[in-house]
């Protein structure tokens, strides 16, 4: 076999091999993203409730929990809705509220951060008021935090 016929295969063996590792690259991402996107979907189902769910006789410890479910610098504003907002009108007229997700999917994302549209049933009973019961549509957004998938981010629509 001549020099030359032995560098073309050489050169064509390790297109080849270039060839494979990119796919097999390619295919590790793309199962890696839609493994994301599975996870922060199933996440955002659970922890949107808990986040907007909470009890009038266990306001603080219920507060407490939906700041859990929180991340970066949605912790703080959502904080400051609670101190601000929630708290203050939940104490004085006596309000629980129940949110379920009726309906839920992955609009965009990635492997560190996935939006999430959420359908929302909400039941909220006041003291004087009785029940009311809603439904809304938010957008969410999910960041991963650790091993764990956080909400980043909510935007009613």
């Amino acid at each position: 076999m001549s020099a030359r016929i032995r560098l073309i295969a050489a050169v064509a063996l390790t297109l080849a091999l270039a060839a494979a590792a990119f796919t097999g690259l390619q295919a590790h991402r793309a199962t890696a993203t839609a493994d994301a996107r599975s996870d922060a979907l199933a996440a955002a189902k659970t922890r949107v409730p808990e986040l907007l769910s909470y009890e009038n006789a266990t306001l603080e410890d219920d507060l407490a929990t939906a700041l859990d479910q929180t991340t970066g610098a949605f912790t703080d504003d959502y904080r400051t809705i609670l101190t601000d907002v929630v708290t203050p009108t939940a104490t004085e007229r006596k309000i629980s509220t129940s949110a379920s997700v009726s309906a839920a999917g992955v609009v965009s994302g990635g492997r560190d951060e996935v939006v999430v549209l959420l359908f929302l049933t909400q039941s909220t009973t006041a003291a004087k008021a009785g029940t009311s019961v809603s439904g809304s549509r938010v957008e969410v957004t999910m960041a991963r935090d650790g091993d764990t998938w956080k909400i980043a981010g909510l935007k009613p629509l």
